[in-house]
């Protein structure tokens, strides 16, 4: 079994709202759980970046599904990499709104991951968006313990 880490991009649909964004998070934690898949999804700015992690034939399957969702345009991978360890181990599906948490902290996060002050994950590398959702991922953990 080869276990790997997609990370996309996407444009959010104009009228999405933070209920949608529930029942996002609803159906994608069952979901995800029984197909052992775990993850990362920040939102902001109307823009999608998203981490997904478990067995190669499922995260691609998955991914080819979101592409197709009408919640999503412009759908970009970032990066695709084999994994040994997961960074989102936790969460079958952890959401972040960037709009409701931007702090001094996370603005200098974004700035040494992305070199902008402005969320646009379509403008990172693979390697940037990586560095970024594990920072957030930690910085969400700090906020759970």
């Amino acid at each position: 079994m080869h276990t790997i880490r997609l990370i996309y991009a996407s444009d959010a649909r104009d009228d999405l709202r933070y209920r949608d964004f529930i029942m996002i998070m609803d159906t994608a934690a069952e979901t995800n759980r029984d197909r052992a898949i775990t993850g990362m999804l920040c939102y902001g700015g109307g823009q999608f970046l998203q981490a997904l992690e478990g067995e190669r034939l499922v995260v691609n399957a998955l991914y080819h599904q979101i592409a197709k969702d009408p919640r999503h345009a412009n759908c970009q991978l970032l990066s695709v990499e084999e994994i040994s360890t997961r960074d989102f181990a936790e969460w079958s599906m952890k959401i972040v709104d960037w709009n409701d948490a931007v702090t001094a902290a996370r603005q200098t996060m974004l700035l040494r991951h992305s070199g902008s002050r402005q969320f646009d994950p379509a403008h990172m590398s693979g390697q940037q968006a990586a560095g970024f959702l594990r920072d957030l991922a930690a910085m969400e953990r700090l906020l759970t313990e």
